[in-house]
C-alpha cells in the first residue's frame, strides 16, 4: 500500500454522461488531485463535451448492459486490474465503484466480488437504489443469475475490506437495518457548487409585476409538476411559475404534455419547460428568480434544497424529512416548506383511489417478486388519509395525474375551494437568514469538506483488515424500499 499521504485510487462508473453522479466524480477527482493522491477513472464511454479525459480509461464493458455471463464479468474483472496496474505501475490501493447495485449492467456485481475475494480493498458508493422505484433494473439483475442464491449472494457483499458509503442518512439506516456492519458503512454526501446566475429580476422580460418562482427540474412524473400548478393557482396574482426543462425519455412525454395542455385550459401563471427553446439561459432564469420551488416526492441528495441559497434564493414547496432531515442536523432552516397539501376526500372518486392504490400496491410487489404483507393495503392508506373537521382528506402529493388533474379544475372553477388549500406563503428571506444557511451550506456541503470525508473514509477502507467475502440477503434491503407507506402514485 502506498504510504497514507498518497493513495492510488480507481474511481469506476457506467458513464461519465452529463448528470449527478458524474458531478460527483469529478468533484472526487479534483480534491482527491489536490490532496496529492493519484487518481484513474475507468468509464463505459468518454467523458461528455470534451471534458477532462487525459487520466479515464475507456472499457467499453462497463457500459450498461442487460445481458452477459459469469464469464464475461470475470473478464471485466481482470480488464480493469490490467488498466489499473498500467497507470498506476503497480496495484492500486483503493477501488471506488459508483452505484454498482444498480442494475445498469448485470456484470458489475459479479465483477465487484471477485476483486473483494482478490482481497482488494473497495469503497462502494450508492447513489440509487434498484429496489427504490425500478423493478426493471432489479429483474434483470436477478436474470443475469442462475438461481436465486447466487442472486443474493452477490449484490451486496461483505467483508472487512468492503465499506459501503451512501449519499443520505435514510440509505445508511436502510443498509444497517438490514444487516450491514455499520464499521464499514458511512454517509458522504454531496459537494455543493455555486449556482450559475447572471440576470437579475428588473431585466426579466416575462412577470414584470409578479414575483417569479423557478422549479429548476425536468418535468419527469416523480417531480410532480400537477402540484407546481397548484402552487401557481393558489398564488395567482402574486407569483409566476416555471420548470426549466420538459422530459427527454419519451415515457414520459406524453405525460408532461398533459400539464402543458392543463396550463392552457386553465389559463395558469405557469410556462413549462421555459429554457426548451433556448430564449434564456439557465444562469439568467435563476437570477431573475425571486425564489426556488421544489415539488417532487422523491429526491437521492436533495441539491433543490442547497444551492438556492448559494445565490440568496430561498426555496418553498415539499418537504422530504428522509432527505431535508439531514440538511437540518446540520443547521438549515427550511421554513418555508410543508409536508403535506390535504385535499377533501369528497372531491374525488375515494372508491377509484382505494382501487388504484390497491393495484399500484400489488403490481409493484409482483414486480419485485415480493409477498404483500397482510394489512398493506390499510396500512398505505392510513399513510395517505387524515381526518379534519370530521371528514377525510389525502395529500395532493401522492395522488395520480388524473385525480390531480380533477381537483386543479374544481379549483379553477370554484375559487372559494382554494380557501381550503393550507400552503405556506410565499415569503423572501431576509440577508441574515441567507447568510445564515450559506454557512451551513459551505461548513458541511463544499468542495472542501467533502474532500475532508473522502479521504477520512478511504483511510478507514485502508486502515482495516481482510476477509472472506460473505454477503447482505438482496430480500433484508428489498424490505426498506418496500415499506407500504412510502406507496406513491406518481412513482408506481
Amino acid at each position: 500500500m502506498a504510504d497514507r499521504g498518497k493513495k492510488n485510487i480507481v474511481l469506476v462508473h457506467y458513464h461519465l454522461r452529463r448528470g449527478g453522479v458524474t458531478r460527483v466524480i469529478e468533484a472526487a477527482r479534483e480534491v482527491l488531485e489536490k490532496q496529492g493522491h493519484r487518481v484513474l477513472i475507468l468509464s463505459g464511454e468518454e467523458p461528455f463535451d470534451g471534458k477532462r479525459a487525459d487520466n479515464v480509461r475507456i472499457i467499453q464493458a462497463l457500459n450498461y448492459r442487460r445481458t452477459g455471463s459469469s464469464v464475461i464479468a470475470s473478464s471485466l474483472a481482470d480488464a480493469m486490474r490490467k488498466e489499473a496496474r498500467e497507470w498506476f505501475g503497480g496495484e492500486p490501493d483503493l477501488w471506488h465503484f459508483h452505484n454498482p447495485t444498480l442494475a445498469k449492467n448485470v456484470l458489475f456485481p459479479t465483477a465487484v466480488r471477485e476483486l473483494a475475494e482478490a482481497g482488494e480493498r473497495i469503497l462502494l458508493q450508492i447513489h440509487d437504489f434498484a429496489e427504490d422505484g425500478r423493478p426493471g433494473n432489479y429483474s434483470q439483475q436477478r436474470s443475469f443469475f442462475d438461481s436465486q442464491d447466487s442472486f443474493e449472494t452477490t449484490l451486496y457483499p461483505v467483508a472487512k475490506q468492503i465499506h459501503y458509503a451512501t449519499i443520505n442518512r435514510r440509505d445508511f439506516g436502510f443498509l444497517k437495518n438490514a444487516g450491514l456492519p455499520a464499521s464499514n458503512l458511512h454517509v458522504l454526501a454531496n459537494a455543493i457548487s455555486q449556482m450559475p446566475v447572471s440576470g437579475t429580476p428588473p431585466e426579466r422580460p416575462f412577470a414584470k409585476n409578479l414575483l417569479f418562482g423557478l422549479y429548476p427540474s425536468r418535468g419527469i412524473r416523480r417531480k410532480n409538476i400537477g402540484e407546481l400548478l397548484l402552487l401557481a393557482l393558489k398564488f395567482e396574482g402574486q407569483a409566476f411559475f416555471a420548470s426549466s426543462l420538459s422530459p427527454e425519455n419519451p415515457d414520459w412525454q406524453a405525460s408532461h404534455q398533459r400539464w402543458v395542455e392543463l396550463v392552457e385550459e386553465l389559463g395558469l401563471p405557469v410556462q413549462l419547460g421555459i429554457a426548451d427553446s433556448g430564449d434564456y439561459s439557465f444562469s439568467d432564469l435563476v437570477g431573475w428568480s425571486d425564489f426556488i420551488v421544489t415539488t417532487s416526492v422523491a429526491e437521492g441528495f436533495g441539491l433543490s434544497y442547497l444551492e438556492p441559497w448559494t445565490v440568496g434564493r430561498g426555496v418553498l414547496g415539499r418537504d422530504l424529512p428522509e432527505i431535508t432531515g439531514d440538511f437540518r442536523t446540520n443547521g438549515l432552516a427550511l421554513p418555508d416548506l410543508y409536508s403535506r397539501i390535504e385535499i377533501p376526500l369528497e372531491w374525488i372518486d375515494e372508491k377509484e383511489l382505494k382501487q388504484k392504490l390497491e393495484f399500484a400496491m400489488r403490481r409493484s410487489y409482483l414486480a419485485y417478486d415480493a409477498k404483500l404483507p397482510m394489512g398493506a393495503v390499510k396500512q398505505t392508506w392510513k399513510a395517505w388519509t387524515r381526518k379534519r373537521l370530521r371528514k377525510g382528506t389525502v395529500d395532493f402529493g401522492v395522488l395520480h395525474e388524473d385525480f390531480q388533474i380533477e381537483v386543479l379544475r374544481k379549483l379553477r372553477s370554484d375559487p372559494e375551494s382554494l380557501e381550503q388549500i393550507r400552503i405556506p406563503p410565499i415569503r423572501i428571506p431576509d440577508e441574515k437568514e441567507i447568510a445564515a444557511a450559506n454557512r451551513v451550506v459551505e461548513e458541511n456541503y463544499s468542495l472542501g469538506s467533502y474532500g475532508a470525508r473522502l479521504d477520512a473514509i478511504y483511510d478507514d477502507v485502508l486502515s482495516g483488515g481482510k476477509g472472506k467475502v460473505s454477503h447482505l440477503p438482496t430480500s433484508r434491503v428489498l424490505a426498506q424500499f418496500l415499506a407500504p407507506a412510502r406507496l406513491n402514485l406518481l412513482r408506481d
